[in-house]
């Protein structure tokens, strides 16, 4: 009998302005113009999830 583990995710999902992301850019392991590259389209005041960031990231350095 196989069991099925479920992964609980309960930790809520990082949401930070434009301005956040580019400074805490080391902690997406990239660099500052890369992130704010990435946002180039985002307003300043615009909350922005690290699922979508990440998501940008990838495709602008080049991925996905």
């Amino acid at each position: 009998m196989a069991v099925r583990k479920e992964q609980s995710n309960d930790a809520p999902e990082i949401s930070r302005t434009k301005q956040e992301w580019i400074e805490s850019a080391a902690y997406l392991k990239a660099e500052r113009f890369e992130v704010a590259g990435a946002l180039f389209d985002v307003q300043n005041h615009e909350l922005v999830a690290e699922r979508d960031v990440r998501k940008r990231l990838a495709k602008y350095k080049g991925g996905e």
